[in-house]
């Protein structure tokens, strides 16, 4: 978007072109900088995820291999559900059965009890003997028990269904959350049983930094403290998560592991090197300037400095970045108005209109 607005001020604002050609500046300014040490860390593996086996059953298909990036919910691997979809079938319809045999004894029940009732009336009126009226009050009973039976094995049947519907869902492996497939120790056919580990995911959050440092690094950091990185000219934040108090016999350095404070969007490599930056001793006033303000060159770099509305050409020498700034150890002042923008083409002595300046 700057460079868009950039290029239509040059091409709207004759007025401008006529004084100079327009750059954006920023100044060089003091900041407090904390000294410190330059190690090489490597990505590791932290936390992992583990999926196992929850049935008893063959693999019908693997869907990833070691190495794949997968989202949250991939599915991993099917186990054959077809015995389990049989019984599943089985139940239903012997539930279906048992819904119908209920009805018809409710039915039934109703029946019953209006002939309970007209021999309980005639018995009476000694119209019908005892014995009748006895055997349709055995006859209500009866049909009383069947219901309470029949609705037990109904309730039986619906837990057992819940189970089994339980165990076709447990043939699908699917990944909890995204991330990276480390492992996959099953193949298509393979039978598995539960608790047998299929597969091993590292989460796309789960990649931390582990760097062996000296004693004197070591004692200078903290947990939870945070660590300048770089990886592929790209910084990062990180944060302190533990320090190994286990001592290297041979080095004599000590573990550090580190999180990266937000995710990285770029594709990790476990194993690749990271450049840190360990704080050791107290700060310090240094001065820095924008990143931006730094034209590299084979014999060093350089900046464009403007004194009087005019162009000045400053080879300086760099120390540590911090965040889209970095430490001018030589070169510049605090104060000195450096072109971020526009530094192409521009001459000794030139005269520039500056266009915006960093707050």
């Amino acid at each position: 978007m700057r460079c868009i607005l950039f290029s239509i001020f040059i091409l709207f604002s004759p007025v401008l072109r006529a004084a100079g050609p327009p750059v954006f500046v920023d100044k060089a300014a003091t900041s407090q900088v904390q000294t410190g040490t330059s190690v090489a860390g490597r990505l590791v593996a932290g936390a992992t995820l583990s999926f196992s086996a929850e049935i008893s059953e063959s693999i019908k298909s693997v869907a990833v291999r070691v190495g794949d990036l997968v989202p949250a919910g991939t599915e991993l691997a099917r186990l054959d559900d077809v015995s389990i979809r049989d019984k599943l079938k089985s139940l239903m319809a012997r539930k279906e059965y048992l819904s119908a045999h209920l009805a018809l004894l409710k039915q039934r029940k109703l029946v019953r009890d209006q002939q309970l009732d007209r021999a309980k009336s005639l018995n009476s009126k000694d119209l019908l003997t005892r014995d009748v009226t006895e055997q349709a009050e055995l006859n209500v009973i009866q049909t009383e028990s069947d219901i309470v039976k029949a609705t037990f094995d109904i309730a039986d049947l619906v837990i057992e269904i819940a189970d089994v519907q339980r165990q076709l869902s447990q043939t699908v492996i699917k990944s909890g959350s995204g991330g990276r497939v480390l492992e996959v120790n099953v193949a298509e056919g393979q039978y598995v049983r539960p608790g047998d580990r299929l597969f091993q995911l590292l989460p796309s959050n789960g990649i931390e930094v582990e760097v062996d440092v000296r004693p004197e690094a070591y004692d200078a950091v903290k947990v939870g403290q945070i660590v300048k990185g770089s990886l592929r000219n790209l910084d990062y934040d990180l944060k302190v998560r533990a320090l190994i108090a286990e001592q290297n016999q041979r080095t004599g350095s000590r573990v550090i592991r580190l999180l990266f404070v937000k995710s990285p969007k770029a594709p990790m490599v476990l194993g690749e090197s990271i450049d840190l930056k360990l704080p050791l001793g107290e700060s310090a006033t240094q001065v820095t300037i924008s990143k931006d303000a730094v034209i590299p060159g084979k014999s060093g770099h350089r900046v464009v400095v403007i004194v009087d509305g005019k162009v000045e050409y400053r080879r300086v020498e760099l120390g540590d970045g911090i965040g889209d700034r970095i430490v001018a150890l030589k070169g510049v002042k605090a104060g000195d108005v450096l072109v971020t923008q526009g530094q192409d083409g521009l001459r000794k002595g030139q005269e520039v209109t500056i266009v915006s300046e960093k707050s």
